[in-house]
């Protein structure tokens, strides 16, 4: 469901603009008039000039995908640290991945691993505010996921990035996230999911999950039947005359934030193709059972809908679900038993679908695919058969969007611990998909006080690109 969120505002000492005027249909959205400031958006940087990914989905495994268990298995290493998993070959010679993992296997030709991936963070909120901006938290490695909470002057998401110098056509959003907000122990939000000190109007588009986990709940994005869309734009021009008038009397940053979800509100009421990207009965059985009826499967799916729409860069997170010793891919206990159960086989059914799916529809080569976690996990199995938290060693997967398919990038050690060659921080890798989607690495972006700062201090990595 589209949240509009946020306290209405007061002018000078009078009522709330929410309660000043309310237009029509619109007043059962959310889309009164808005409350705050027209955000002071800089111009676009541009289109997209260099790069070959024209859209993006990004596959994030909350928790922590063990390494060692999914695309950088070591056979030879002692029992203790290789596990109980057997690699298996792929349609790449030489390229070994899990036996858990025997679709991807199947599609390893679209792919890049990258098995040397290292930062210094092991707390799951943090971690993941690294690995999904490139930048690394100030609190990291704090004493608890709970000091690390979301602020406004977080770095921005890399999907926020993008809506930054990629504009948004027909109403359709830039960034989309489903199918919820992820927490650390269903708690703690982790940082770097939104727009940060850029603002609201950079967030995400958030589509949520009903409560049975098996389907997204429909935004209430629908026009009345008596609404079209002509009478809505009206409605949107009496609204942009009285906010001209008013928005001289507002003058607090803070107003910026609501009025961008009024706007992205508004647009997605318009946008047929929004509406129509969550038809997933509309797909062929065949097509929906590959992809999985588990919700990350699905959600691939509604992600591949959604670009087709027009979405930049959508986000499928892993959602809380499954028991406590292990709701999502925190594995500390019973990482085997996990894994074989429920982790892998809808991971590897919907990976291969997705890539097939889009190779197969001609979006591949312009479609930039990431599966990555926030950190990967301990080489050592411990004492409840699971493995600990691991900033120091991790594995991504690229596939499309430029990426050299059927290649591995860095090599780690015997155990799996350090990368041995080619290390790989956040920041590079964030680099690189930064220049695949167009957005250049030196871009400079201002925080709220104004103050310049250069949106990544990565550089990409050439090698592993197409």
């Amino acid at each position: 469901m589209l949240a509009i969120t946020g306290r209405p505002q007061r002018l000078c000492a009078g009522l709330p603009r929410r309660d000043f005027l309310r237009l029509g249909a619109l007043g059962a959205f959310g889309l009164s008039l808005p409350d705050l400031l027209r955000a002071n958006d800089t111009a676009p940087v541009g289109p997209n000039r260099f790069g070959q990914a024209k859209r993006c989905i990004l596959l994030y495994l909350t928790g922590g995908p063990p390494q060692l268990d999914t695309w950088d298995l070591k056979p030879a290493a002692p029992v203790e640290y290789r596990g109980e998993l057997k690699p298996i070959a792929t349609r790449v010679p030489g390229m070994q991945i899990s036996e858990l993992l025997p679709r991807v296997a199947q599609q390893a030709d679209k792919c890049c691993v990258i098995r040397s991936v290292t930062h210094g963070d092991n707390l799951h909120t943090s971690a993941g505010y690294t690995m999904l901006t490139g930048s690394p938290h100030p609190a990291a490695n704090g004493r608890s996921a709970g000091e690390v909470r979301p602020g406004a002057q977080d770095h921005p998401h890399i999907g926020s990035l993008l809506a930054k110098v990629r504009p948004s056509r027909d109403g359709v959003p830039v960034f989309a996230a489903l199918p919820e907000i992820i927490k650390d122990a269903g708690v703690n939000t982790y940082s770097g999911l939104d727009g940060g000190f850029l603002g609201k109007q950079f967030s995400p588009f958030r589509v949520e999950a009903e409560n049975d986990r098996t389907r997204f709940q429909v935004p209430e994005v629908a026009l009345p039947a008596d609404m079209t869309a002509e009478r809505l734009q009206d409605r949107r021009g009496l609204l942009d005359r009285l906010d001209r008038r008013l928005a001289a009397m507002e003058a607090q940053p803070t107003m910026h934030d609501l009025d961008a979800w009024y706007r992205k509100a508004f647009s997605l009421i318009r946008s047929a193709k929004v509406r129509e990207a969550f038809a997933l009965d509309r797909e062929p059985d065949r097509l929906r059972d590959e992809y999985g009826p588990h919700l990350f499967g699905q959600g691939c799916l509604l992600a591949r809908r959604l670009i087709e729409a027009g979405v930049g860069l959508v986000s499928v997170y892993w959602h809380y679900e499954g028991p406590d010793d292990s709701p999502v891919w925190d594995t500390h206990q019973n990482n085997f038993d996990h894994l074989r159960r429920r982790l892998l086989p809808p991971t590897d059914a919907a990976i291969a679908a997705l890539l097939r799916d889009l190779h197969e529809r001609g979006l591949l080569d312009e479609t930039l695919v990431i599966c990555m976690g926030e950190f990967g996990r301990t080489p050592k199995v411990n004492k409840n058969a699971g493995r600990d938290h691991w900033g120091a060693l991790q594995s991504v997967v690229l596939a499309g969007g430029g990426i050299k398919g059927g290649s591995v990038h860095g090599v780690s050690d015997r155990i799996g611990a350090q990368p041995a060659d080619l290390p790989v921080s956040p920041a590079d890798l964030t680099a690189t998909l930064m220049h695949l989607l167009g957005i250049p690495a030196e871009l400079e972006i201002q925080d709220r006080t104004n103050r310049p700062l250069r949106a990544c201090d990565g550089k990409p990595l050439w090698s592993v690109l197409g």
